[in-house]
This record gives C-alpha cells, structure tokens and sequence, in this order.
C-alpha cells in the first residue's frame, strides 16, 4: 500500500532514518564526534545516539577512538560500495608509495589499515629478488591482538598499533597473547616495556620472533589532518639472510620518510597542496 505524503513513517523506519542520519554526519565531519555533538546537531537524545552508534560499531561502520572515547567511520561503507574492488581507491595511492620503498630497499612492503581492532591489508609490492617472503596478501584482515599464521609472536604491525593505544587496553590485548602463547606473568611486564621504546622511537623491528629466518621493520602512518590518529602501518620485510641489522637500520629513515609522504596523500588524494579536500576518506 502506498503512503500518503505526510505520513508519519513506522517506528523501525524511525530508527534506520536515524542511523543513516548519524552516517551522514560522521561522513560530513571533520574528525571524531562526540554523542552530545550528534545529539545537538541532529535533535536527538544523547542516550539515543550512544544506542545507534553501539549498534553501528557492532555493525562495523563505526569504530571508537580508545583515548577520547569518540566516534570515526570505518571503511565499510566504502568496501561496501565498491564491490569485490575492496581498496581500490586507497590502493591507487598507496602502491606507487611502495613501489618507491621496494625500489629503495630491494624488499617486499605492505601497508595495513587499522580497522578497529582489526589490520586490514591495503597493498603490498614483492621485491624482484629470487628469494622473498610473502605470508598476506591485499584485502586480508587479521586481529591485533592475537598472534597469527604460524607466528611465534605478534608482527612487528600489530606492535606499532599497540604502542600507540592506551597502556589499560595494551595490558588487556598482551594478556591475550600471554595466554595463546602460555608465557609467564612476566611476558606482559617485558611486551609493555618492548611497546614504550617503539613509542619512544617511532618503529618497531621484528627479528626472526614472529617467523624464524625473516625480519620485518615497521613504522607508524598517522593521519596528518588529526590529532595522531594511527590510520595504518607501513612495513618492509624479507628473508633475514639479506635484511640485516645493517638493512634494519638503513631502511628505518626510508620507511619514515614513506609514512609522512602516504599520510599526506591519504589526506589529500592524488594533490598533496594544504587547503585541497579531495581526501580519498
């Protein structure tokens, strides 16, 4: 039957306009929101919106920042959209980085978005060289805080997304690990001092610990529009026999460099020039 103009919509077509409303304008904001922003800015109870945003979090549209307890939107929606395409947008930004990166170290590199308490693998670029290592593979997601594959520990990813989340939740996620592993006490104690100097220094190194016979380095990727929100990691990796401690150390500076640069793309698209808003997000 068709509704009358004016009509008044039914109670569950209430609450999905509602959400949708909450959708639109977490797109439309700059930064995270907060519920008694969205409340004011829709004409909505804040006890209403905190129940929309469970339910979309839940959902996976929406992911909360641990520190200020504030709300982003995912990439869902726009995986959603694109089909099978997944990243494809992102990736046609972050590619041409790594292939700079594989270029300069003559080894494989990836770049993981951070999904909640999820890594998603955007891209990755093998290095040419006959021996090389290739365990994920664009579009892979795996959790932060349990250890994956064959791995004897966690990656040298997951270590620089947990040093930057709250020393509460690290304790949680290490815990976690602790036990998949069955260390001792003292594993979580050793990982929270391991994560303060990847904080200190802006990287973190894995040597043999997550795969016996590869080194991975990683570093940070922080969005350069906010206040230090961590959007993914950026990581190079290969066969220990060839990435040495001398490479490890070389490459650091390069890695880096390649973070500040595909910060500065993800926030502006393909023109980097302050005041253009053609962000891929």
């Amino acid at each position: 039957m068709r509704k009358s103009r004016g009509q008044s919509p039914p109670a569950a077509d209430k609450t999905l306009t509602k959400g949708l409303q909450v959708l639109e304008s977490l797109c439309a904001g700059v930064g995270a929101r907060g519920i008694s922003e969205l409340a004011k800015e829709l004409s909505l109870t804040k006890s209403n919106v905190h129940r929309l945003l469970q339910t979309l979090r839940r959902c996976g549209f929406v992911i909360q920042e641990a520190e200020s307890e504030r709300y982003l939107l995912s990439s869902k929606l726009w995986r959603l959209a694109r089909g099978g395409r997944g990243f494809e947008a992102l990736s046609r930004i972050v590619r041409p980085v790594l292939a700079g990166l594989v270029a300069e170290t003559g080894e494989s590199a990836m770049f993981a978005l951070v999904e909640g308490d999820n890594l998603a693998v955007v891209e990755q670029v093998e290095t040419q060289n006959p021996v090389r290592v290739v365990f994920f593979s664009a579009g892979q997601s795996f959790p932060i805080e349990r250890v994956v594959m064959p791995g004897k520990a966690l990656t040298a990813l997951q270590l620089i997304v947990l040093a930057n989340r709250p020393d509460a939740e690290v304790r949680a996620s290490l815990r976690n690990v602790q036990g998949e592993l069955r260390e001792r006490a003292s594993f979580v104690d050793r990982q929270v001092a391991t994560l303060a100097a990847i904080r200190r220094d802006g990287f973190a190194v894995s040597r043999g610990e997550w795969v016996s016979g590869v080194n991975a380095l990683a570093v940070p990727v922080m969005d350069s529009s906010q206040r230090g929100t961590l959007l993914g990691v950026l990581s190079c990796f290969g066969p220990a026999t060839r990435f040495d401690e001398t490479s490890l150390q070389a490459f650091q500076k390069k890695l880096s460099l390649r973070a500040r640069q595909l910060a500065e793309l993800m926030a502006y698209g393909d023109d980097t020039a302050p005041g253009k808003s053609n962000s891929v997000w």
